[in-house]
């Protein structure tokens, strides 16, 4: 019989739509932590650190430390610094990946001085333009490796679907003929560093997301079970049309649902 000790769990689109919380996740949290279930939300979203995010939850009613947090901003930083030691970072992200680079003991490079670029680290960023898509074109051109926070798409908020890292990831792609080394879900990369913060093999864990692409396939990618939430980018019926090899191992209308289910089931 299976049990659960761990859920890797997804920030948008399955805690909340932009800054306004879906019904139920309070509650789910809760049961879950009271059945002594480890969380860890685990987010492709780069622009805030582990304490913003733990912040906005607070706000939202939900009680959360730092530590329960991986953000994919905090993985690449990570990842630079284990490959490279500290190095020069020109970012097309916004603050939160760059508060990891200052931690890291990274240098944090201002547009102007792309040449010296050791890496281009391109994320979620709503103040994007054409001088930044230009400096991170240069800067990969002249040798710098390029580095993508996260490929998503797009980006689920309270008014519908807004577009993600992954197309500004796309332009810069586009001008260079360059792929990117991604780190976020669903990369081994992120995915590695998640169980070594949980501390528990990946039989005991279940990977929640509202992503096929990402959170579920980040899952199979470390032999975890897989729950896919419907309250965020993917709808029932492109569940239904995935691949088997693609699909989640349940299905949930949102967090509370599966919550409910996983008890009802004796999977926590």
């Amino acid at each position: 019989m299976k049990n659960y000790r761990s859920i890797l769990l997804d920030l948008d689109g399955c805690i909340y739509r932009g800054n306004q919380i879906i019904v139920g996740v309070r509650e789910a949290l809760r049961g879950f932590r009271e059945r002594g279930v480890k969380i860890l939300f685990l987010t492709n979203n780069s622009t805030m650190t582990s304490e913003g995010y733990a912040e906005k939850l607070r706000v939202m009613g939900i009680e959360s430390v730092p530590e329960e947090f991986l953000t994919s901003g905090e993985a690449a930083s990570h990842y630079i610094l284990m490959n490279s030691g500290p190095s020069n970072i020109l970012p097309i992200t916004e603050d939160g990946f760059k508060d990891y680079c200052r931690r890291m003991n990274h240098k944090v490079l201002e547009i102007k001085d792309w040449r010296l670029a050791e890496y281009v680290v391109v994320g979620l960023d709503r103040n994007f333009n054409y001088m930044k898509l230009r400096a991170a074109c240069r800067a990969i051109m002249n040798g710098a490796i390029f580095i993508a926070t996260n490929v998503d798409r797009t980006i689920p908020t309270e008014d519908g679907l807004d577009p993600g890292a992954g197309s500004i990831v796309a332009a810069i792609r586009e001008a260079t003929l360059k792929e990117p080394i991604v780190i976020g879900k669903p990369s081994k990369i992120m995915m590695e560093l998640a169980l070594h913060k949980v501390g528990v093999s990946p039989s005991e864990i279940l990977v929640v997301g509202d992503r096929l692409e990402t959170d579920i396939l980040a899952g199979k990618v470390i032999g975890a079970d897989t729950a896919l939430l419907l309250s965020g980018a993917t709808t029932r019926d492109a569940v239904e049309r995935a691949p088997p090899q693609n699909k989640p191992d349940y299905v949930a209308e949102n967090l509370l649902e599966l919550y409910k289910n996983l008890v009802r089931l004796h999977l926590i």
